[in-house]
């Protein structure tokens, strides 16, 4: 089964896993207040691809700065200026440098989207998530125009972390 582990996996999108090992997607929290990936989400990223997991899946990155999953999630909702742009691919380059695949977890907080960052979200309906303590606002539904909006976003979002 170790030799398995170690070995490199095809996937049916053409991509070649230099082996069957990933991190799984998590919240990390490390961007700036707007949203910008920071030296210490580098060194992160980095230490992780050092550990030899063949994929590593990068935390939310959010397509809309009033529905994050959480404050500090890293945004992509426009074309990104020279900075952004710089930052991503240095997050990118840490993500890669043992040779290993860096994928992005896009995401749109929706119903989801905590009190603290939004009161009243956007969501596909306008059923409230049923969890205790009240950290969830209750959504409205998004309009035809706003999802065509956030599928523009989610464009943009996935074209960029890939160069």
């Amino acid at each position: 089964m170790t030799a398995q582990l170690g070995s490199p996996l095809a996937l049916p999108c053409g991509a070649v896993l230099p082996n069957r090992l990933a991190k799984a997607a998590m919240t990390e929290g490390m961007a700036t207040p707007d949203g910008r990936p920071t030296p210490e989400l580098d060194r992160l990223y980095g230490i992780w691809a050092d550990g030899g997991a063949g994929m590593l899946l990068s935390g939310n990155i959010i397509i809309d700065r009033d529905h994050l999953e959480r404050p500090g999630n890293v945004i992509i909702d426009r074309e990104p200026d020279e900075d952004m742009r710089h930052r991503l691919a240095r997050w990118a380059a840490a993500a890669t440098r043992a040779g290993n695949h860096f994928w992005a977890q896009i995401s749109h907080g929706g119903r989801q989207t905590q009190k603290l960052v939004n009161p009243h979200p956007k969501s596909s309906s306008d059923v409230k998530l049923a969890l205790p303590g009240g950290q969830f606002g209750k959504p409205s539904p998004l309009t035809r125009e706003e999802i065509a909006d956030l599928v523009q976003r989610w464009a943009i979002a996935a074209r960029l972390p890939a160069g």
